[in-house]
């Protein structure tokens, strides 16, 4: 159907180390579409993407990718058209291309990588082709995000999973990135689902936001500080 949407999870729970932090979460995405998530720091916004991508189990719910419970078509296809990109870069200690490489490597990409494609997705992130020969360990962190986010698009994904992917970007960066992501949604059909703390910049970069502060479990008591034999 048309109005399907690509993403949709329904009545989902997540959990980190036992403690429920999310329950009772509807959520779609379409195809083209940018879409904030927000909440207070802590509240589970990481642990929820972890689990959307599969990395992680679910504590309760089910979610459907074009219609289909995700893993319907193998796991390893699933990621690849469902990519999430962490805030804290993880890269290779090798030269960016090798990073840039790696995805192709697991044999489920479409395509075969192209050099020439990557050099032309850094230089959309305003890093150029010098940088494909750098240690990619070696690059600033803002770099290195950079990198990570060139290494999603360059398989051609349909959905991005994003987690705060400007947090360590000057201005100059940020609004390039920004420019980007707002361009291969509208040009690919890419969509996203982009974690961010600032409102003003999900007002500006994202169509609507999803707030999860109605979805947030409640947390276990502690035990009192002063309780007698109990450490502070």
């Amino acid at each position: 159907m048309a109005d399907m949407p690509l993403l949709d999870a329904r009545d989902l729970s997540a959990s980190a180390a036992g403690v429920t932090l999310i329950t009772g979460l509807d959520l779609q995405v379409a195809t083209g579409e940018l879409v904030a998530l927000t909440g207070p720091s802590g509240c589970g916004k990481t642990t929820l993407l972890r689990a959307l991508a599969g990395l992680i189990d679910l504590a309760g719910g089910e979610v459907y990718f074009r219609g289909a419970a995700r893993g319907a078509a193998g796991w390893p296809r699933f990621r690849r058209q469902v990519v999430l990109v962490q805030q804290k870069p993880a890269l290779l200690d090798d030269s960016v291309e090798a990073n840039l490489r790696r995805p192709f490597e697991y044999g489920v990409a479409e395509q075969s990588f192209s050099k020439e494609a990557a050099v032309e997705t850094l230089g959309n992130f305003g890093l150029t082709s010098s940088f494909m020969a750098q240690n990619a360990r070696a690059l600033s962190v803002g770099e290195q995000q950079r990198v990570c986010l060139a290494r999603a698009l360059l398989i051609q994904p349909a959905m991005l999973l994003l987690d705060e992917p400007t947090s360590a970007l000057d201005s100059r960066a940020r609004d390039m990135v920004e420019a980007l992501l707002g361009r291969v949604t509208r040009e690919h059909g890419l969509a996203a689902l982009v974690v961010l703390h600032d409102e003003h910049q999900a007002q500006r970069l994202c169509q609507r936001t999803v707030d999860l502060r109605p979805h947030l479990a409640p947390r276990p008591h502690t035990a009192d500080a002063a309780t007698p034999g109990v450490a502070r």
